[in-house]
């Protein structure tokens, strides 16, 4: 089909079933190779058409693994009251023999999904032993997706609380969820302070907004807990930035890039970049008492290494359509 370029729908995204488990694993293979200096993640153009909203994109390439291309990616607070995603985007994968475009793809599943991968990576190495307690605020699509990936990885995990500020959206999230996690007793909780205490791994998944929130105290965050999260340093307050003892992200250099130009101030430094762990490049938890903070800025090789996958999966089951150039 040299003549032609395939287009995957969020369905046939979804339809081509790729395992979250082979996810984390080729994700995690895919940092390890960031971590011997064999990506090229060029930082990423950002444009704010409206107040609190963004698009922005993420291009890349994995040495050794081959995926190249680049990610259009949107992320619209507003949309929440309109009905619409709040993140949606496209995903194009080039060939990087040619650099001829092979596939164009819907990304809001495979954002949400390498996202939980890479928090499911960073949990593998960074929880405490025994994590028995998930934490889960915010109760939308990286909530469900995030639930999915960590219960792969945290093999005594029991009880998972979840707040959201739409007591609709957790009603929504127990309902659909608790049946395909019979084993978890899945609990609505009212307050962030009710879910996050004394919890073993915390996720916040709220929208990244330019004036910080500062909800999670320091005070409910549990010695040996991992915290998760996925936007920005709005949800936590700097008391609970000040009770870690180490921090982390899934790309170092633009994290630095975000706190000096205003971010992250209450980060005073990062331990290691999570390519660095998991290669064993820099340390990671040292003992039970330990809170831990792991930041995902978002990056382009988690994007790129699904998207690769799901190609596969479409060429191989014969899903998509076929579009001419």
């Amino acid at each position: 089909m040299k003549d032609k370029l395939l287009y995957l729908s969020r369905s046939q995204v979804d339809a081509c079933e790729v395992d979250i488990l082979e996810i984390i694993d080729t994700i995690e293979a895919s940092f390890k190779k960031k971590a011997e200096g064999r990506a090229e993640l060029p930082f990423k153009p950002t444009i704010h058409p409206r107040p609190e909203c963004f698009l922005r994109a993420l291009a890349g390439y994995i040495g050794g693994l081959d995926p190249a291309g680049l990610k259009w990616v949107s992320a619209y607070p507003s949309n929440h009251d309109r009905g619409l995603p709040l993140v949606s985007g496209l995903i194009l994968l080039n060939d990087p023999e040619t650099g001829i475009p092979l596939v164009v793809m819907d990304g809001s599943l495979i954002t949400a999904r390498r996202t939980a991968a890479i928090s499911a990576m960073a949990t593998r190495q960074l929880a405490v032993q025994g994590a028995a307690t998930l934490s889960i605020c915010g109760a939308g699509v990286q909530g469900s997706s995030h639930l999915k990936a960590l219960s792969c990885v945290l093999p005594e995990l029991k009880k998972v609380r979840v707040f959201d500020a739409d007591p609709g959206a957790i009603e929504r999230f127990l309902d659909t969820h608790q049946p395909t996690h019979p084993g978890l007793t899945l609990t609505a909780t009212k307050s962030p302070e009710a879910a996050v205490k004394d919890a073993d791994v915390i996720v916040t998944a709220a929208p990244m907004l330019t004036k910080r929130r500062a909800v999670i105290k320091g005070e409910w965050i549990a010695p040996g807990a991992l915290c998760l999260p996925l936007d920005f340093d709005s949800y936590f307050a700097t008391s609970a930035f000040a009770v870690c003892s180490k921090f982390y992200s899934d790309d170092k250099d633009q994290l630095y890039w975000f706190k000096e130009n205003g971010r992250f101030d209450d980060v005073p430094g990062l331990t290691g970049d999570l390519g660095e762990v998991v290669s064993g490049l820099a340390l990671g938890r040292e003992n039970e008492d330990e809170r831990i903070m792991a930041i995902s800025v978002g990056v382009a090789l988690g994007d790129l290494t699904t998207a690769g996958l799901v190609y596969r999966n479409a060429c191989s089951r014969s899903i998509g359509t076929w579009l001419d150039r």
